[in-house]
């Protein structure tokens, strides 16, 4: 009876699992699209560009900083970590920097003085007048940024939060039927060494 109910756990984790990996191989697939949707864009952009211009990462603005910021939670030890991606606010990196600055003032100051000169908005380091296409190379971007990879790597987590208790799952019904599995596996080795004998 105890081993069914340890089969029955087994097979729902191992459903579950199924049902994560199918979800991986889509946003694998979907990751894949925008990732290609983003660079045919971007190579469209240069195709079009005006004569000399090319946009790429020469163009970038050295004092370049993160526009959005993985937030990792876990609720609990038992579960698996979910991720998700927000806006970076300037309020945010003024109380990060703070947190973590140990009591430089200069470079408190320096770092505020940066973010206000920040454009918040990248594609205009390439001037004000970008081609379509590079808008949307930087949608498609920010799309496998925003939702995909988030989820992407959810699901991933979860499968190995999966597959752990799967091997815990298994290693309990092995104890479970332990002594009678061993009896077993010795009457099978001695019935070997017999038939192998005669």
């Amino acid at each position: 009876m105890a081993s069914e109910a340890a089969d029955r756990t087994i097979d729902e984790l191992l459903e579950r699992y199924l049902g994560l990996l199918d979800q991986h191989a889509t946003l694998r697939a979907s990751l894949a699209a925008t990732q290609q949707d983003t660079l045919h864009s971007l190579a469209r952009a240069n195709f079009f560009a005006p004569r000399g211009a090319r946009y790429g990462p020469d163009q970038y603005d050295a004092r370049m900083q993160a526009s959005r910021r993985v937030v990792i939670t876990v609720e609990d030890k038992s579960a698996p970590p979910t991720f998700t991606v927000t806006e970076e606010d300037d309020a945010v990196v003024g109380s990060t920097r703070k947190e973590g600055g140990g009591g430089g003032g200069g470079e408190e100051g320096a770092g505020k003085d940066a973010a206000a000169a920040r454009n918040d908005d990248p594609i205009r380091w390439f001037g004000v007048l970008v081609p379509q296409a590079l808008r949307d190379a930087q949608n498609h971007a920010r799309r496998a940024v925003q939702d995909v990879i988030p989820r992407l790597a959810s699901v991933q987590a979860e499968m190995a939060h999966v597959e752990i208790e799967v091997r815990r799952a298994r290693k309990r019904r092995a104890k479970a039927s332990g002594g009678g599995g061993q009896k077993q596996d010795v009457v099978g080795s001695t019935a070997q060494t017999v038939s192998a004998s005669s």
